[in-house]
């Protein structure tokens, strides 16, 4: 308690001591390898819950349907660097890290998306926007909604294609039936 005075403010060597682990795990942010920092991020998740109510029923039966898909919102920016560094981010000219950003975002498709405390992410980005205001010279804002990739769906046919290759089935096992039978008929009809 000697760094404290009585005041109850901390002193400068107060300061001077390691941060605490959350701060010395941060990563830098990045949507498949475009850095820009971050403002604020955000992470939305549940369960898909399918509430079924019946007629002239007081309790309703839910359902649940599986996990949602991840949705993350994050509000990222590129500043001006006061001096230039091998990495874009860090440049005097925020422009290039910007472009190349926005450059990106226009591709579409999955990336993996790393937020500076978790694990990265495999995402797709159906929506973002970009701002720049004049008073706030060097410096831009992208807001940004990601949504998880996950994996492909297995090759399953649709509803209509199964229907299809069982009715194929049904009629090719009546044919085969009635060809039978007819087949048997025949032979009855020459003994006689």
């Amino acid at each position: 308690m000697a760094d404290v005075p009585s005041t109850g403010r901390p002193q400068a060597p107060y300061y001077n001591k390691p941060t605490s682990a959350w701060r010395e795990a941060l990563l830098p942010a990045s949507f498949d390898g475009r850095l820009f920092h971050v403002e604020s991020s955000s992470l939305e998740n549940g369960r898909r819950i399918a509430v079924h109510e019946f007629p002239k029923k007081d309790t309703p039966y839910p359902e649940d349907m599986g996990r949602r898909a991840k949705t993350f919102s994050v509000r990222g920016y590129c500043i001006t660097y006061p001096a230039d560094t091998n990495e874009p981010l860090y440049s005097r000219d925020y422009r290039v890290p910007r472009d190349l950003l926005m450059a990106r975002l226009e591709a579409g498709g999955p990336g993996p998306l790393q937020l500076p405390t978790l694990p990265p992410i495999l995402v797709v980005c159906p929506q973002w926007r970009w701002t720049e205001e004049d008073r706030l010279g060097g410096y831009c804002v992208f807001d940004m909604q990601f949504v998880e990739w996950g994996t492909p769906n297995q090759s399953r046919p649709a509803s209509t294609q199964l229907l299809m290759l069982q009715s194929q089935a049904i009629k090719q096992q009546v044919l085969t039936a009635l060809s039978n039978a007819s087949e048997s008929l025949r032979v009855d009809q020459l003994r006689q």
